[in-house]
């Protein structure tokens, strides 16, 4: 069952819920997810997302909930070449290139339409981009499919796109969680898995230099305390906390559990890589239910492509060939 409420601006939210009462608000604005409420072990449904109040939700430096691209994460002083010829985005931050900058399209709004099927309901974001009309090559041709399934408390969201000429493409959805619901605790006591044995070596700003062997600190091949290590100055410098590509030859498995409510969250993508965020710069946000923003209030999952820019080719995606991602969000208790 689902609903669709008009607001201010230009933005529509899509309501919806389950056959569980499992409850997901979704946004044209930058294809995104804005909230979702699941339940605990003892069925208490509570949001599970970092929702900001709408005053805070527009160019959120957050980016929460957002679809992210054409690249995601840091490009060195916004530079990059393709077929031979340079291309220079303006950089903002700290000299360097993050979320594809200003004119992201994590900032625009999409055209949607709703679909019903048997066994889910099909939420088809799309957005055409004109050729430079972001800094990057290409008309892009953009959809944001969003599955929300009628007995299981899941959402799938599958990325598609196709370029007119060669150009970057590294799309990821930036939904913070936190299953502690409605952020009563932050997220240091919940345990993550990831099934990667290697991260990413960064410089001081946070740009990706080579790929190492996971060091203990970074190690979550088996479930472990987000909080367990993250004090420690391999996590601090420069970070401030968790904000890591892990990688490895796998497609991505990722669980996320809090054993106070019993809330256990499996994310599953044919990417290969996965970047991990925990909240650890705040600002002035406020979030629904008026909680101000804090550090290690939420941790921002980001499966993605992003290890092959140090390949020969890059996360170059060719001219008129299609792009097609998904990542696969699975709710239950334990």
């Amino acid at each position: 069952m689902y609903k669709i409420a008009n607001h201010s601006r230009g933005l529509r939210l899509i309501d919806f819920y389950n056959e569980n009462n499992f409850h997901v608000i979704l946004s044209n604005y930058g294809a995104s997810i804005y909230e979702i409420e699941a339940p605990d072990k003892n069925r208490k449904m509570e949001s599970v997302t970092l929702t900001p109040q709408y005053a805070f939700y527009y160019r959120s430096p957050k980016y929460a909930g957002l679809s992210v691209g054409r690249v995601l994460g840091r490009i060195e002083k916004g530079e990059f070449i393709i077929d031979g010829r340079k291309y220079n985005i303006t950089p903002n931050d700290k000299g360097n290139l993050n979320h594809s900058g200003d004119n992201t399209f994590a900032y625009k709004f999409f055209d949607f339409k709703i679909e019903e099927q048997k066994e889910y309901t099909k939420v088809i974001f799309s957005l055409n981009i004109k050729d430079m009309e972001d800094g990057f090559p290409g008309d892009l041709e953009l959809r944001a499919n969003y599955f929300l399934y009628h007995i299981q408390n899941r959402i799938k969201i599958e990325y598609q796109a196709i370029s007119s000429k060669d150009t970057l493409l590294n799309i990821t959805n930036h939904t913070y969680f936190n299953l502690s619901g409605n952020l009563k605790r932050d997220i240091l006591d919940h345990e993550l898995s990831i099934n990667k044995g290697y991260i990413a070596k960064m410089d001081d700003d946070l740009v990706i230099k080579q790929i190492e062997v996971v060091s203990k600190e970074f190690d979550f091949r088996k479930p472990k305390e987000i909080g367990k290590d993250i004090y420690s100055d391999a996590v601090l410098f420069p970070a401030k906390g968790y904000d890591h590509l892990f990688t490895g030859s796998k497609p991505l498995l990722l669980t996320l559990y809090d054993k106070e409510s019993g809330r256990f969250l499996e994310i599953s993508s044919n990417y290969k890589d996965v970047t991990i965020y925990t909240n650890n710069i705040t600002d002035n946000t406020i979030y629904v239910g008026n909680v101000i923003d804090s550090p290690y209030l939420a941790i921002a999952i980001e499966p993605n492509r992003m290890s092959k820019i140090l390949s020969s080719d890059g996360i170059i995606q060719k001219a008129r060939t299609l792009y097609n991602y998904y990542i696969d969000y699975l709710f239950d208790v334990r």
